[in-house]
């Protein structure tokens, strides 16, 4: 199991430098036919390798989760406990806990001695509600305080309509969660080995303890019970099951084929013949098989984006060889997508992008981005660049600051007085050349009166 975790999450990172994260496609209405259809009230698949979104329906309507609690219940203390082979006793007060409520159990009694690993397995193949409060006693020190420390960690990792009244999953009013916050919570508790190697186990073996001899628990997950013909699928590797009367049948899993990994959730079905063969099957489980089916047969990671494929032409100002930036994409994209379709088949939404651009640009200047759209669905984003350098003419340049600026609300105010500024110094100056030039004038007549008189009295003194 140990190996499996280190493939996926190598392939998981591996895939990730090369696709562009996408946003919510739905492809609910090819996973449905005339014979086949999703009959739970919330359905959910996303893709574990992207976080792409494939089937949708009702993923954010709170619904009773039923004992997909449990998940948080075996994260929480998952994060508490460092130590699995510890052994923990299970107290009076669990068991009184659940007293009554004809919930489903693993057995255990007041004063049983268990290793959390072994009270993790009792939580969570056959779903023991008399686990779920043991745990909860142990590492809350009450069950109102372990339900605060699921309530805690279900905000810590994004989880924005939940919460949680108890650590099993018994119907309670304000007890509520949806799929998509389902999710985060399975994805943070397969970060943990110990959690991924449980949930995947069809049975186990609990060893003999001071009140129990060694004895078999079998999971309630049907679809990775190789003798549920109906419901087996082999490429599924757990989670978790539900059920009660509020939320009916519920499940949330995963499956892994061929390097392509899903997560599905499958929320409020029922028990009701599908497959015409007069027996009643619980549509939890069909749902989750249907959406795997088709994803496996149909989906395969394509070049949806060639790196310098077009994208869209703006128009382009200041410059006087081009009237329009043509633009490109910045990179090559994968997506999940039907397969056989390529970076012919899509078509792209510009998103950001001024309406038009001005020179100097420069071949490969980031001036916005696009939306990828296949069959009207959103499958990713990309950043476009222009494709070719535009310099800018000074003429065109020029002429835009002034066209602009008429367009401005203080030109009209600010003109008239620039206008009469001008005037002033143009007055200024031809009043200072003209001065300049009068005092000149004097000079030039002074001068030619002083030797006029200076002539006369030379003559006098000779006579």
């Amino acid at each position: 199991m140990k190996k499996l975790i280190f493939f996926i999450c190598s392939l998981t990172l591996i895939i990730s430098v090369l696709i562009t994260p996408v946003s919510a496609q739905n492809y609910i209405n090819s996973v449905q036919t005339d014979t086949v259809k999703l009959n739970c009230d919330v359905d959910l698949l996303v893709s574990l390798d992207d976080g792409s979104v494939i089937v949708e329906k009702n993923a954010d309507k709170q619904v009773a989760p039923a004992s997909l609690t449990k998940v948080m219940t075996a994260l929480v203390v998952l994060q508490n406990e460092p130590d699995l082979t510890r052994t923990m006793t299970v107290s009076d007060a669990a068991i009184q806990s659940i007293a009554g409520t004809g919930s489903s159990v693993a057995g255990l009694k007041t004063g049983e001695e268990v290793t959390v690993y072994d009270m993790l397995c009792c939580l969570l193949i056959p779903s023991g509600n008399d686990a779920a409060a043991a745990l909860a006693i142990e590492y809350g020190g009450s069950i109102d305080g372990f339900v605060k420390m699921m309530n805690d960690t279900a905000a810590a990792i994004g989880c924005k309509n939940t919460h949680f009244d108890n650590p099993h999953g018994l119907d309670s009013p304000t007890h509520k969660t949806t799929a998509n916050d389902l999710v985060l919570m399975a994805k943070a508790a397969l970060e943990y080995p110990a959690f991924e190697t449980i949930v995947a186990c069809n049975t186990y073996d609990l060893p003999e303890t001071n009140m129990h001899k060694s004895r078999r628990i079998v999971n309630t997950n049907f679809l990775i019970s190789p003798y549920r013909v109906t419901y087996y699928n082999k490429n599924v590797k757990g989670i978790k099951t539900g059920s009660t009367e509020d939320a009916g049948k519920c499940l949330i899993s995963y499956a892994s084929k061929d390097g392509y990994n899903y997560m599905a959730v499958a929320l409020g079905g029922d028990y009701r013949d599908t497959d015409g063969d007069g027996i009643e099957e619980n549509q939890a489980f069909m749902d989750s098989n249907h959406m795997y089916n088709w994803a496996f047969r149909n989906l395969k990671y394509e070049v949806v984006t060639q790196q310098g494929q077009f994208v869209c032409s703006v128009p382009l100002e200041n410059c006087r060889d081009l009237d329009a930036a043509k633009l490109v994409a910045n990179s090559e994209v994968l997506a999940l997508v039907p397969q056989g379709n390529d970076s012919n088949s899509v078509s792209f939404r510009p998103v950001d992008l001024p309406e038009k651009l001005e020179a100097p640009l420069k071949k490969g200047e980031v001036v916005g981005k696009a939306e990828i759209l296949f069959a009207d669905q959103v499958i990713g984003t990309v950043e476009i660049v222009a494709a070719e350098d535009a310099k800018r003419d000074v003429l065109l340049f020029s002429q835009s600051l002034i066209r602009d600026a008429k367009n401005t609300p203080w030109f009209h105010f600010f003109v008239p007085v620039i206008i009469l500024v001008i005037l002033a110094l143009i007055g200024y100056v031809g009043y200072f050349f003209y001065s300049n030039y009068k005092r000149k004038k004097q000079r030039r007549i002074k001068m030619v009166k002083y030797n006029e008189l200076k002539r006369n009295t030379d003559k006098s003194k000779k006579k």
